[in-house]
């Protein structure tokens, strides 16, 4: 069997590609690490690449790029040249809703993320059980393009019920 060690990284499809990048380096202070269509051409069209990845026929890969974020999985920026879907999901809708960026400081965090041009929902607020403790706290945010984001500060250990079978992972500083 297997042993899974990670998430690598995640991939967000995105309607401007170079505006996503420019967004997470100043929001997270994320690294560009390769760019495949710098590297490898494109656009890669579905018929190329949809066997192997699942794009949609008709549709093609204008621009790939992977960055790094910090202490965590990486990001895969796709711009689609006919993407589908909403750029709004959220926790109701099926898949993917959002995902989660721990910070050590989220009033510097949050101010990054709308200097760059995120809008946040309500709070910041004290995040409850198991989450609970001393300054730990969390609030969402939403990218210019309506990605949603949950940004979290966990100073405190979290809060494990009897029934807890692991501890959750937390990224390192």
């Amino acid at each position: 069997m297997t042993t899974i060690r990670g998430i690598e990284h995640i991939g967000i499809t995105v309607p401007d590609h170079d505006a996503a990048i420019a967004f997470f380096k100043a929001a997270f202070g994320a690294e560009e690490m390769f760019s495949q269509t710098k590297t490898n051409g494109g656009p890669f069209p579905a018929e190329q690449i949809g066997p192997k990845n699942g794009l949609r026929p008709g549709t093609a890969m204008m621009r790939v790029t992977v960055l790094r974020l910090q202490n965590g999985p990486n990001v895969e920026i796709f711009e689609i040249d006919r993407p589908g879907g909403t750029p709004e999901a959220n926790i109701s809708d099926f898949g993917i809703s959002h995902f989660s960026v721990n910070v050590t400081d989220i009033d510097a965090a949050i101010a990054a993320f709308c200097r760059a041009g995120g809008a946040l929902l309500e709070g910041p607020y004290h995040l409850a059980a198991p989450e609970d403790g001393p300054g730990n706290k969390g609030i969402f945010g939403r990218t210019p393009w309506g990605l949603l984001i949950e940004i979290q500060q966990l100073p405190a250990a979290m809060t494990y019920f009897d029934a807890a079978s692991a501890e959750r992972w937390i990224p390192e500083d």
